[in-house]
């Protein structure tokens, strides 16, 4: 039991330092940061895109084969954008989510108005003004929007990361504990 506790210690404590170093590294960096999770993105689009041009051509019955063509040609063509225009794409998709985030404001304040909701009206109405504030920042600035995820990505990863090592110490402390506690009984 000691081994095994020792050894997710030390695969907690090595995960919570990739995950530190990540997020210095996005932090300090948030421009190659962002223009690197939008070419990963390009990358998964275009992978996407073949993969469904390959299946749009494979014999099976009630596929719908229009749709995956349809799917292939927008998955290769926006990955090979991304990939090839970062800067574009990246701004690219902040309008996309800023536009979300103004849909989402839209709806969750309707909702708040409607016949069922689950929760109070005004926690409805102000998760919608916080959202449409927030599809505004986005639309109105979407360069600054791109620097900003990955600026709280990096944040993110470093105190998840931390988490990780302080876990990390936790589960060792107790895989001790409990080697020591064994140790006394036997």
């Amino acid at each position: 039991m000691k081994q095994l506790g020792q050894r997710s210690s030390t695969s907690l404590f090595v995960f919570g330092a990739l995950a530190v170093v990540f997020g210095v590294i996005a932090a300090i960096f948030p421009v190659a940061t962002a223009l690197t999770l939008v070419v990963l993105w390009g990358c998964y689009a275009l992978i996407d895109g073949i993969v469904a041009g390959v299946m749009a051509f494979r014999p099976a019955e009630g596929s719908s084969r229009g749709l995956l063509i349809l799917t292939a040609i927008v998955g290769i063509l926006a990955g090979l954008f991304a990939i090839f225009h970062p800067i574009s794409s990246g701004v690219a998709l902040a309008w996309v989510l800023g536009i979300w985030l103004l849909v989402r404001g839209v709806m969750e304040i309707a909702s708040a108005f409607s016949g069922q909701r689950e929760t109070s009206r005004w926690l409805l109405v102000l998760g919608g003004l916080l959202w449409l504030a927030a599809g505004v920042l986005m639309v109105s600035f979407p360069g600054v929007a791109a620097l900003s995820i990955s600026l709280w990505i990096g944040v993110l990863a470093i105190i998840w990361g931390i988490v990780l090592v302080v876990v990390g110490f936790r589960v060792r402390k107790a895989s001790k504990q409990q080697a020591d506690a064994a140790g006394v009984r036997a």
